[in-house]
């Protein structure tokens, strides 16, 4: 037993932790927050199917402390899979968070305050989109780890939506900018935290604070005209790729959709002497929402996507003459070549 009145420090930061989080609610399904051994969820909503979801967040792939704040690592992990969830049609519901810390410790503060922050992100989370934290585990390790276990759940008498269900001729939109968050990178990487000039604050937030498109899911989902939906989140290129194998089709992107990248964007890669294209074609980590539906559905018309979303995209159709994704350069239709984000290789 140590010194205090927990018979650990463990114990101590948990308590700790569950001070930070929100309270579970009186309407919560779930009869506790943290500091048991497993949750406990009761149903009480017949016919109502549950989605879970699952992503981990490693230092130095998925994140940098050089680059993000404590808190803004745990916030953008629980994004991450909220942005899954929403690709269901699914509310979340309740989240399990498997962290790991580095035994070295961290050089500018204590293990258990940069535990603290990171709660403190989960938490700016769950109280936007009211779930609670009832679960996880803590594990010494060689550097930082976020695992989060996300349960979303899809009202009685509604299916998720799935990659499938896509039609010949069907149109694609996207929820948000693809490649903000590419860009917001390229400028941390150039300039430090501190450094990147106000002007391109919107991609910065795009990168560290993603705002997952929850309720536009939801939406979305409810809307018989929208066919399939996916979290945009390893590049256009790769995961509208990933629609057309799952359905046996090809895309061809609209002429003129690049006239959606911003200016302040373009002048961005200017002044890093790169170019915006490669950031809107394979940028990654949006966490927006690409969906299918049919080419007479104005997503515009649908209740409050509108006020949410104003700069939604239409990007282009599907169709089964081809199984390639092809875009328009120069008056020419190529290949887009896969070059988004890849664990594997």
């Amino acid at each position: 037993m140590n010194d205090s009145s927990f018979p650990s420090k463990e114990y101590e930061l948990i308590q700790r932790m569950q001070n930070i989080l929100p309270p579970v609610s009186r309407s919560s399904p779930y009869e506790m927050s943290i500091g048991d051994d497993a949750a406990v969820r009761v149903n009480r909503v017949a016919g109502e199917r549950l989605v879970i979801t699952t992503d981990v967040s490693v230092e130095n792939v998925h994140f940098s402390a050089k680059t993000m704040t404590f808190e803004e690592i745990g916030y953008k992990s629980m994004a991450s899979n909220l942005s899954d969830c929403a690709a269901m049609g699914a509310r979340p519901d309740g989240a399990v968070v498997q962290l790991v810390f580095p035994k070295a410790g961290v050089s500018n503060i204590r293990v258990d305050e940069a535990i603290e922050r990171i709660y403190a992100g989960f938490s700016k989370a769950c109280e936007r989109w009211d779930f609670p934290i009832v679960g996880g585990d803590l594990s010494g390790g060689g550097e930082w780890a976020v695992g989060i276990t996300l349960i979303g759940s899809v009202a009685p008498g509604r299916a998720p939506l799935k990659r499938t269900g896509i039609a010949d001729g069907d149109a694609l939109w996207v929820t948000g900018l693809p490649g903000g968050s590419a860009a917001g990178f390229a400028a941390l990487t150039r300039w430090g935290r501190g450094g990147v000039p106000p002007k391109y604050g919107r991609f910065v937030d795009a990168h560290v604070t993603p705002v997952p498109a929850v309720e536009e899911g939801l939406a979305l989902a409810a809307d018989p005209s929208v066919r399939a939906m996916m979290d945009l989140s390893d590049g256009l290129s790769k995961d509208i790729a990933t629609l057309c194998f799952d359905n046996a089709l090809g895309f061809i992107f609209d002429a003129d959709v690049l006239k959606s990248v911003p200016p302040a964007m373009i002048n961005l890669a200017d002044d890093l002497s790169a170019d915006y294209r490669n950031w809107f074609w394979h940028g990654g980590e949006e966490y927006e929402l690409l969906f299918a539906c049919a080419p007479s559905l104005n997503p515009y018309n649908i209740d409050d996507i509108a006020k949410r979303r104003p700069d939604m995209t239409r990007l282009g159709f599907f169709t089964s003459e081809t199984r390639k994704v092809l875009i328009h350069n120069n008056g020419d239709t190529e290949e887009l070549p896969m070059k988004g984000w890849d664990h594997i290789f």
